[in-house]
């Protein structure tokens, strides 16, 4: 089947069939990332204006040390701003075009929606499914479904402040301390050998629990070629 067709069907919400599955993005978590990132904008602007004028030009006139110490600096404190604007506007452009963001899993086939970008690859050929990143505890594909809805309030109040690849929140009633989520999961393309990224983040939901899924759609993908 196309991608073009499969996304159809997709978005339809209608007649998908039930060995598909498919992940939306999840509208809560970008939108509390993107409060995350005007924070990270705001507070990274004012902090330069603020240091600018009192450092330059005065650490400048005492000496090279001081002079790489004061641009180190001020670079720091600039990224922050300018890499949280960036982020808050790749995320801003994804909440206004939810719903062309969609990764899609079939029996035969591995499909996902970025904007106007779709990759499509035959599931048969998705190799080496990794995620990166330290595995929490407890990860049963239960667990993971239930985190994998909605971030819990903690994470979103945390994302006010850091971000949304950096806050995370401990579910409740777990006494171990449960370790960060994997940042990206990823696999090989067979047929051409090249890294496909899947994920950068929990925007669609628990990595490890997609990542699961995955895996098992494409062994069997895998079994079915072989035996054809």
């Amino acid at each position: 089947m196309e991608s073009v067709q499969i996304l159809a069907q997709a978005s339809s919400q209608e007649n998908i069939p039930q060995d598909w599955l498919v992940f939306s993005l999840i509208r809560s978590k970008v939108f509390f990332g993107i409060l995350g990132w005007i924070f990270g904008t705001l507070a990274g602007g004012a902090i330069f204006i603020f240091i600018a004028p009192i450092m330059i030009p005065h650490n400048y006139l005492n000496g090279i040390a001081s002079a790489i110490i004061t641009t180190l600096i001020l670079l720091i404190v600039l990224f922050i701003c300018l890499g949280s604007l960036w982020s808050l506007i790749v995320d801003a452009l994804r909440l206004s075009h939810a719903d062309k963001h969609v990764i899609i899993f079939t029996p035969d086939d591995f499909v996902k929606q970025e904007g106007k970008k779709i990759i499509h690859v035959p599931m048969d050929e998705v190799k080496h499914v990794t995620v990166r990143g330290p595995a929490p505890v407890d990860r049963s594909l239960e667990a993971a479904r239930r985190d994998a809805q909605v971030g819990g309030a903690a994470e979103n109040i945390a994302s006010l402040f850091v971000g949304r690849k950096v806050a995370e929140s401990p579910r409740r009633g777990v006494k171990k301390k449960r370790m960060r989520t994997p940042v990206s999961l990823a696999f090989i393309d067979g047929r051409t050998e090249t890294e496909v990224r899947v994920l950068t983040d929990s925007s669609y939901g628990d990595p490890y629990y997609i990542a699961a899924h995955l895996k098992e759609y494409a062994r069997s993908a895998a079994q079915k070629a072989q035996k054809a």
